[in-house]
């Protein structure tokens, strides 16, 4: 189940990355990949996560973000909060040659997909109380980060593989880049943009959309 390669990780954001008028500056990717020991061969996911719903990851004392790394075996590393910008960067990766049982379904999944399908349900849980039913079905946006070369295993020659996914799924997707980026993001980057109904489960759909980033 190993899709695409990426040397892509968290974005550091020391002060020097940042302009007198408070701007982010673009620097290079790959310099990440050598400060945080990201592999060329690994697996790795960068998943927006909304500031207000990172200690659903994080935990007291960086409790649940500890108990994540324990039980997929992979490594998550949680960016740092960008003036201006609404979200946080949750970087995921792990060996693309390891497996893990994902759920009751038999399928074998990366380190790396586990924690993120665990980081997903984590951050969507507790959108609505408890004891409160919708009348219909809650949309979940998800959100990824895909580097611009990495981008054609989720759009696949002449745009059949998301046309498909789109067709089998009913899921909307968008594929934005340029000045729909956050702030967070590289220069290099586009943004993957899912709308899920809420009842679905992110493993419910093709792993085209999953390939490592």
């Amino acid at each position: 189940m190993a899709g695409q390669r990426n040397d892509h990780g968290k974005r550091s954001h020391s002060q020097s990355e940042y302009g007198g008028s408070g701007g982010t500056k673009r620097r290079n990717p790959g310099d990440d990949k050598e400060q945080h020991g990201i592999g060329i061969e690994d697996s790795v996911y960068r998943y927006l996560c909304p500031v207000r719903k990172i200690g659903s990851i994080i935990g007291r004392g960086g409790d649940i973000a500890k108990q994540l790394r324990s039980e997929t075996k992979s490594n998550i590393r949680i960016g740092e909060t960008v003036p201006g910008c609404e979200e946080r960067v949750v970087t995921i990766y792990s060996s693309s040659e390891e497996t893990n049982p994902f759920g009751d379904t038999g399928e074998l999944v990366s380190p790396a997909q586990d924690a993120l399908f665990r980081v997903h349900d984590r951050i969507v849980a507790g959108e609505l109380p408890a004891d409160e039913e919708p009348e219909e079905a809650q949309q979940v946006t998800v959100r990824l980060l895909v580097p611009s070369d990495q981008i054609g295993c989720v759009i696949g020659k002449g745009g059949q593989v998301i046309q498909n996914i789109r067709s089998e799924t009913r899921a909307q997707i968008r594929i934005l880049k340029d000045e729909h980026l956050p702030p967070c993001a590289f220069s290099s980057d586009e943004l993957l943009q899912l709308f899920l109904k809420e009842e679905v489960e992110m493993l419910d759909y093709p792993m085209e959309l999953f390939c490592s980033f």
